[in-house]
């Protein structure tokens, strides 16, 4: 405002409230005349400072005018009258030369503000595009094009309240692919990424326009089929079965047939909460695969199966709690020598649960909640490293050398990180090798014979050894055996229980027994419940017993007290 009126800028110019830049190029200065005292706070260029500029001429007039006043000599007024006309073509080419670095400044200022435009419309495109693709990372499962669990949940929530509100009904349903772990074992991860993304076309083009449609994870899917009774929905759940069984799935020069196992819940206005309700629809899906795979499994308020699989799901809750709250414990039980009683002391280590009222909790109740979840892994661990952390806590209160058999569940032999843990914790607590049995179940090792075999030679190699739990059980047990280095062979308490009284029972302990010589494997029976069945292992010749007969389990920080 000040600039433009003709006054001499200063530090109050408004332009130098928005830039405290300094005027480095002052009108004054660069036609030789001092600069005004505060004009070094100026913030415009001398090309745009007008005020200068006509303060300048001014100022040149009024010199020469007073020069009149006092000059009568018409030599020196004509000189002067040139010097003027100089000065005013000097000062009118320094205002050209000016005007012109003003228009270009303007010229420059306004291409940049049409730049800064073009940035602003850019970057507000690309946050949108951003922002778009963060949306679909949130609902959108990136394999498949689905909607994610997330999503599903949430979309899941408030079909429930409309079912509540509008009295509407639906279904859920938890859908799980029977054959695709051959797929993954055969094939890759890459095939098996593809095998889900094809299928989840067969999903979509299965279901009507308005049903949902997801993928919560691994192999496992969610369906909601909206407004639709039961009996509708499992007509087309039946129709999607077929579809995924036509499909085939074809990876360098091989091809797979998939199926599913479908778990199918009710969406009514009684409906139960979110939890509750895929908690039952996954609990239907797996009494599907229970009764053989490929089919659908509907729950009903009164499904013993369902409630039976949601009580072992409540199991994992209290199995965590008790993991974070120390109330798992170490019970043993003493294996006995048939041959010669004064050899090593052998226990075999138990576990048991407290639960938070102090009661004891077989493992029978639990472990098999473990085994279906999941969380055997974790539980093996944990008695690892609390039985050889007391190892030598106990061997000092025993006084001689003892040998503990510790159960390793067959998640643990697959886990490809459960035997480097292991060894670390061998080299932490400095425990002999030759001091653990690991006890691995017959079920266990054939169904994971390549990393049963693979995890046996290499402890044993160590000094470890190793016992075949629950052996001749299986139909195949004597075929595998031949494939699975072990130390011992527990013979299946089955035929033990009765050994004194039932001559097949006999016949078959004695054939595993000698087989078990010839193979220079040595045999345990459990279930040994009194003196008879003792004396009928001796006559057999079986080498060691163990059952309540023998000694019952205790705990282990009182052995030897």
């Amino acid at each position: 405002m000040y600039v433009d009126n003709g006054f001499r800028p200063c530090s109050s110019c408004e332009v130098q409230k928005a830039d405290e830049r300094i005027n480095a190029d002052c009108i004054l200065a660069r036609n030789g005349f001092k600069p005004y005292a505060r004009c070094d706070h100026c913030t415009l260029k001398a090309g745009d400072c007008m005020g200068i500029q006509s303060t300048g001429l001014i100022f040149a007039i009024s010199f020469l005018a007073a020069m009149f006043m006092f000059l009568h000599d018409p030599i020196l007024i004509k000189g002067n009258i040139v010097l003027l006309i100089a000065l005013l073509f000097l000062l009118g080419y320094r205002i050209m030369v000016n005007t012109d670095e003003l228009a270009s400044t303007s010229e420059k200022n306004r291409k940049l503000k049409e730049q800064v435009e073009v940035n602003n419309q850019s970057l507000e495109t690309e946050v949108n595009r951003r922002t778009s693709q963060l949306q679909k990372m949130a609902t959108q499962d990136t394999l498949t094009g689905l909607m994610n669990r997330h999503a599903f949940e949430r979309t899941l929530g408030e079909i429930m309240r409309s079912a509540k509100e509008e009295f509407t009904e639906h279904v859920l349903c938890y859908l799980d692919l029977d054959q695709f772990k051959i797929v993954n074992d055969t094939c890759g991860h890459v095939a098996g990424d593809e095998l889900l993304r094809q299928l989840s076309l067969v999903l979509r083009r299965s279901v009507r326009g308005n049903d949902v449609v997801a993928r919560l994870g691994g192999d496992e899917f969610g369906i909601i089929y909206r407004h639709a009774g039961i009996d509708e929905a499992e007509m087309m759940a039946e129709r999607l079965l077929q579809h995924i069984g036509e499909y085939r799935f074809f990876w360098e020069g091989k091809t797979f047939r998939v199926g599913a196992s479908v778990g199918m819940v009710a969406i009514r206005k009684e409906c139960c909460t979110l939890a509750t309700i895929l908690s039952r629809a996954d609990s239907a899906c797996y009494a599907a695969k229970d009764h053989g795979r490929n089919r659908i499994h509907i729950a009903n308020d009164d499904d013993i199966v369902v409630l039976q699989r949601q009580e072992q799901m409540q199991w994992i809750n209290r199995i965590e709690r008790a993991l974070e709250d120390d109330r798992l414990s170490l019970y043993v039980q003493p294996i006995a020598d048939l041959v010669d009683p004064s050899s090593v002391q052998h226990y075999e280590v138990l576990l048991r649960m407290r639960s938070p009222e102090g009661d004891v909790v077989l493992p029978m109740a639990f472990i098999p909640a473990a085994e279906r979840y999941g969380k055997m892994v974790d539980i093996d661990r944990w008695v690892i490293d609390k039985l050889f952390s007391s190892y030598y806590d106990v061997r000092q209160q025993v006084r001689t050398k003892i040998r503990f058999n510790v159960n390793l569940s067959g998640i643990s032999l697959n886990d490809e990180t459960m035997a480097v843990y292991i060894q670390e914790c061998f080299e932490r607590h400095h425990l002999p090798y030759d001091a653990i049995t690991f006890e691995v179940t017959e079920t266990a090792a054939i169904s994971n014979i390549g990393s049963a075999q693979e995890f046996i030679e290499r402890f044993r190699a160590l000094g470890c050894k190793f016992a075949l739990d629950d052996f001749g059980c299986g139909l195949s047990s004597f075929s595998y055996l031949q494939n699975l280095p072990v130390d011992y062979l527990k013979i299946d308490g089955s035929f033990v229980i009765d050994i004194d009284s039932n001559d097949v029972n006999r016949a078959m302990v004695d054939a595993i027994n000698q087989i078990g010589h010839v193979m220079g494997i040595a045999t345990v029976c459990e279930f040994v419940e009194n003196d008879r069945i003792v004396k009928t292992l001796r006559d057999i010749g079986v080498d060691y017993a163990q059952g309540h007969y023998i000694g019952k389990p205790q705990p282990l920080e009182t052995l030897g007290t």
